[in-house]
């Protein structure tokens, strides 16, 4: 199993949504008969899909918002999901429930938009990736594909998501002390506070992001811990 749910699921406090890579479905498989063993109280939904549309993205919805005395686990599979149904999970996925947790399961987490993905813990293969690392990922790009990447955030004026971006970027820089950039960690300061100004540019202000911190390959070492 490329995924260790076992791992994943063995902790005190689990995370308000999960979006799984699980190309052959092990992963999905395993979490749902693990859940169901851990927490034999829990209202357990369990759902597998080829084509998630904005219909099951409603029923959804309505499904998490029901009046629930305890604690709500979604586990949820599907091949595709359509862009409209991803977009209309953003607002449950940044304000879920109480006690109400979700684990999707996808063929691949590139296919998911960045605005989604932005409110979600991400596991591979290699693990849940951490803020530092998906700001690593971005230390790593070159300027067109830092644009690229923030295409999506701009196009959608996602505030939430790129505040997101900006502090896994600034989290990233912090884990390199030897490339440590206090004129990028002060000028992510000013970028975070002018979100707030109505009237602020988006595109500009996260252009300006992408053209001032530093270029950090994944082959620079990172401090001991």
């Amino acid at each position: 199993m490329l995924v260790d749910v076992q791992r994943l699921i063995d902790t005190d406090t689990l995370h308000h949504a999960y979006l799984v890579e699980d190309p052959s479905g092990e992963a999905f498989r395993a979490l749902h008969t693990l859940l169901r063993e851990r927490n034999p109280d829990a209202e357990l939904h369990v759902r597998e899909y080829d084509v998630w549309g904005i219909d099951d993205s409603r029923e959804l919805l309505r499904l998490a918002r029901m009046r629930s005395l305890g604690t709500q686990l979604f586990v949820y599979r599907m091949q595709l999901c359509t862009r409209e149904a991803q977009n209309a999970l953003l607002k449950l996925f940044e304000e879920p429930p109480p006690q109400t947790h979700f684990f999707v399961c996808v063929p691949t987490v590139a296919r998911v938009v960045p605005t989604l993905r932005s409110r979600v813990w991400v596991v591979t293969d290699d693990g849940s990736v951490s803020p530092a690392k998906r700001g690593r990922d971005f230390l790593a790009l070159s300027l067109a594909e830092r644009i690229a990447l923030l295409t999506p955030i701009v196009k959608e004026r996602d505030m939430q998501a790129a505040k997101v971006l900006l502090n896994e970027i600034e989290s990233a820089l912090a884990t390199y002390d030897a490339v440590r950039d206090t004129r990028a960690l002060r000028h992510l300061y000013d970028v975070r506070r002018a979100l707030d100004d109505s009237g602020a540019s988006l595109k500009i202000l996260l252009e300006s992001v992408a053209l001032t911190v530093p270029y950090v390959s994944h082959t620079v070492q990172q401090p001991d811990v």
